[in-house]
C-alpha cells in the first residue's frame, strides 16, 4: 500500500484549493451570464444634433437640407444596465465646423450618458447636407390686383414695379422667376393704400421658401376711378349749305365712358370733339378726336371716333357660342356642370373699335367662360365671362346669365 506523506498531502490541498477556485470562478461566471446576460436594444429616430452653427452662420452660409435628421441607434451592455437606460442619455450629433459652400456626407457621432454601455450600430452612419452661400441681389416686384370693384369704378394707374432686396441661399434666389404682391380690390369704391406681403415664384408657378425681402410687404397705393358714360357733341364750324340736312351729321360711338375722381366726373354731363368744318365732314367718314377735360380719361384707351356728315354704318358681327365651348373654371374634384335651358347658342354682338375698320372677328379669338369658385351642389344662375381681341367692342351678350346644376359624377 502506498504511503503519503506529509509533503504530498500538503501538495494534494493545494491542487484541490486551485481547482476549487477555478471551479467557483467558472461557476460564478455561468451564474452571472445566466441572471445578468448581455442584451441589445434599439432607439429609434434619435434627433440629431447640429453642433456649430454659429460658424455656419459667421461663414455666411445656410443649410439647405436636411432641415433636421434622426438616426436608430442599437445599444449593447448588461441587462441590469440597458434595463435603466432612458432614450434621453442616447446623444446623437454631427460636427458642422469646417464646411464650406457643397455637399457633404458628415458622420454622426453617438454619445451614451451609461457605463459600461457600448454602440453596436447606427443607421444612418452620416446625414448627407447640402449647404449654401448666402447671397442677396436687387430685384422689380410686380404688382397685381384680385377681385372687383364697385360698379361703376375702376383702378387707376398702379405703380407696377417696385424694387426690393432679396435674400437667401444662391440656389434658393437663382430660381427665382419673379416676385409678386397681389392686393384685393374686392367691393371697393374710393382710393386707399393697401398692405401686400411679396411672395417669389418659380419658373412653375411654385412658391420659393427660405428666402427672405427687404421690405417684406409693400404699402401699395391704389387709385380708383368713378366712371361715367356721357354723349358726344360733334363740334361743326362753317356754314352747312342748303341741301345738307343738318341731322344727319352724326359720331360714332355717340356716346363713351369715361373714368376720374368723382369731385371732377360728377361734373361732365357730355363731351365736345374737337373743331371740324362741314367740308371735312361732307368727304364721308373721317376720324375725329374727343376733347378730354383735364384729369378726365377714356375707360377705354383704344376706342376711336369717327364723324360725317351722312349716317354712319357699322358692320356689327353676330357670332354664337354653343354651350359646350363654355370653359368652366374651378369646378370642384367629383363634380360636373349641367346647363339648364340651353336650347340656343349665347349670341355675341360686337363692332370694331375704330368704325374705319374692316376687320372681321373669328369664333376661334372668342373665349367664353364661367366661375364656379365657392359654389355649392345644386342650381345656380351665373354670368357668361366673354373675352375677345381688344380691337373689338362688346355691344350685347344674349343671354348674359345662364342658369347651370352643378351635380356629383355618377359612379357606376
Amino acid at each position: 500500500m502506498k504511503k503519503f506523506t506529509m509533503k504530498s498531502l500538503k501538495s494534494r490541498n493545494n491542487m484541490l484549493k486551485i481547482f476549487s477556485l477555478i471551479f467557483a470562478i467558472f461557476l460564478w461566471s455561468y451564474v452571472r451570464s445566466e441572471v445578468d446576460p448581455e442584451r441589445t436594444v434599439t432607439f429609434r429616430a434619435i434627433p440629431v444634433r447640429y453642433e456649430n452653427m454659429a460658424e455656419i452662420k459667421l461663414n455666411n452660409l445656410t443649410i439647405i437640407s436636411p432641415e433636421d435628421a434622426k438616426v436608430n441607434v442599437t445599444l449593447k451592455g448588461k441587462q441590469s444596465n440597458i434595463s435603466k437606460l432612458k432614450r434621453e442619455q442616447v446623444i446623437a450629433s454631427v460636427d458642422l465646423s469646417g464646411y464650406y459652400a457643397g455637399e457633404y456626407n458628415i458622420p454622426i457621432k453617438i454619445q451614451v450618458d451609461s457605463n459600461n454601455i457600448i454602440v453596436n450600430s447606427k443607421e444612418p452612419e452620416t446625414v448627407a447636407f447640402k449647404i449654401d452661400e448666402n447671397v442677396n441681389k436687387k430685384m422689380d416686384v410686380e404688382v397685381k390686383t384680385t377681385g372687383k370693384l364697385e360698379e361703376s369704378y375702376v383702378l387707376g394707374n398702379i405703380k407696377q414695379n417696385v424694387e426690393v432686396e432679396v435674400l437667401g441661399p444662391q440656389s434658393y434666389v437663382e430660381n427665382i422667376d419673379k416676385l409678386v404682391a397681389t392686393v384685393d380690390v374686392s367691393k371697393k369704391n374710393e382710393s386707399t393704400v393697401i398692405s401686400a406681403p411679396i411672395i417669389a415664384y418659380n419658373k412653375g408657378g411654385e412658391v420659393i421658401e427660405k428666402i427672405t425681402t427687404n421690405p417684406e410687404s409693400l404699402d401699395i397705393e391704389i387709385p380708383i376711378l368713378k366712371t361715367q358714360t356721357v354723349p358726344i357733341r360733334l363740334n361743326v364750324v362753317g356754314n352747312i349749305p342748303s341741301d345738307v340736312d343738318e341731322n344727319q351729321f352724326s359720331i360714332e360711338p355717340n356716346s363713351v365712358s369715361v373714368k376720374g375722381n368723382s369731385a371732377i366726373i360728377n361734373k361732365i354731363t357730355e363731351l365736345e370733339t374737337e373743331a371740324v368744318s362741314v367740308n371735312t365732314l361732307l368727304t364721308g367718314q373721317v376720324g375725329i378726336s374727343v376733347v378730354l377735360p383735364e384729369g378726365i380719361s377714356l375707360v377705354d384707351k383704344d376706342v376711336k371716333f369717327v364723324a360725317s356728315a351722312y349716317p354712319i354704318e357699322i358692320n356689327e358681327q353676330n357670332i354664337k357660342v354653343p354651350f359646350e365651348e363654355i370653359k368652366v373654371k374651378n369646378l370642384p374634384e367629383h363634380y360636373e356642370v349641367e346647363y339648364l335651358d340651353k336650347d340656343e347658342d349665347i349670341s355675341l354682338y360686337l363692332t370694331p373699335k375704330d368704325p374705319l375698320s374692316d376687320i372681321v372677328l373669328s369664333k376661334e379669338d372668342v373665349y367664353a367662360s364661367i366661375d364656379l369658385n365657392k359654389l355649392e351642389e345644386g342650381e345656380h344662375k351665373l354670368k357668361v365671362d366673354i373675352s375677345v381681341p381688344e380691337t373689338f367692342k362688346i355691344n350685347e351678350i344674349k343671354p348674359e346669365f345662364i342658369s347651370i346644376k352643378l351635380v356629383k359624377k355618377k359612379i357606376f
